[in-house]
């Protein structure tokens, strides 16, 4: 196969559901390849009056991870989630991918905001900054 380690992007949205699936088909397809599926984690400053706001976005992210954390499980050994943390989620995935030494990110075509049927900023972004091959799922 051509890839040993993939890199699966999540958000929550519809095409991030559809990349998960097809970068599990993937791993499913070769044994022996790893797969890594991270999260950005949105950093967002908030005022002192506003700490219910952070408790609702920390129980999001709690609720992330434990559905990655389930998608991940039956690839035992081979599969690992990444809560990555900053403000510029491509950055961060691009970063991840060569840190972790993917060959292929698979991601959603367009995230949780965004007009329906085109480019989102992220993956757009992802598709020219990473040296590894992107694959751009679609909403079925």
């Amino acid at each position: 196969m051509w890839y040993s380690k993939i890199l699966v992007a999540y958000d929550g949205s519809k095409p991030a559901d559809r990349a998960v699936q097809i970068a599990c088909d993937m791993a499913r397809e070769n044994p022996q390849a790893q797969i890594v599926f991270a999260h950005v984690l949105k950093l967002v400053g908030f005022t002192m009056g506003e700490s219910g706001m952070n408790q609702i976005l920390f129980e999001q992210e709690r609720d992330v991870q434990r559905r990655l954390e389930e998608v991940a499980a039956p690839f035992g050994e081979r599969a690992r989630v990444l809560m990555l943390k900053g403000s510029s989620p491509a950055t961060l995935l691009v970063g991840c991918c060569e840190d972790e030494g993917c060959d292929v990110i698979v991601m959603g075509s367009r995230g949780m905001g965004g007009v329906k049927g085109y480019l989102g900023s992220v993956s757009r972004s992802v598709v020219q900054e990473a040296k590894a091959c992107v694959v751009i799922a679609k909403e079925q």
